[in-house]
């Protein structure tokens, strides 16, 4: 059964959400601080601040002050070897990751005020542990020995494949993709 027109449900009915909903019983229960769904209200610009909303930092800042009610917030650049990629709300920026060339990692290209140090594998070494896409640890490639040949060479993401040589071939120094018949 359909409603009659202009008996339909009012606007605001309809653009109630699950959330708002809950934040209305979290405010008519625990009243309006601390209850934490408030800060569901900001705006992706934006970070809550006890129940206000405050602007975010842009990257390569951080927040010095938050916002009140006569002020924006105030943001100052991230020291060196620190970083925020994003627009943010922190009170202090992220430490740059260090490549360590113990854990067999490069330098691929420095850390910026608004991007964080990328690592590589050293040359002759593969990625053998990430942690978010970036990898944190290499280890050198498997080097094949006599008597095999290399199947497939090692990469930055994955290590040296050795396969036996057949009957009748032999690898001197398991350096060859191909094994050489024994001659004689």
């Amino acid at each position: 059964m359909q409603p009659l027109p202009g008996w339909g449900l009012p606007w605001w009915s309809q653009e109630l959400t699950a959330s708002a909903l809950k934040l209305a019983l979290c405010l008519l229960l625990l009243g309006p601080p601390p209850c934490a769904l408030a800060q569901f209200l900001c705006r992706e610009e934006e970070y809550p601040v006890g129940t206000e909303c405050c602007p975010k930092c842009s990257p390569g800042y951080h927040v010095k002050q938050a916002c009140s009610e006569l002020t924006g917030t105030v943001c100052i650049p991230c020291p060196p070897e620190t970083y925020t990629a994003h627009p943010n709300g922190l009170s202090q920026c992220l430490p740059c990751r260090v490549c360590d060339p113990v854990l067999g990692l490069d330098t691929r290209q420095k850390c910026s005020s608004m991007q964080d140090t990328v690592c590589s594998c050293r040359q002759g070494y593969f990625c053998e542990a990430e942690d978010r896409d970036h990898c944190i640890m290499c280890l050198p490639h498997t080097i094949c020995q006599p008597g095999q040949r290399v199947q497939r060479r090692g990469t930055e993401s994955q290590d040296t494949v050795c396969a036996n040589c057949s009957l009748g071939t032999f690898s001197p120094n398991g350096t060859l993709e191909q094994c050489l018949p024994w001659t004689t």
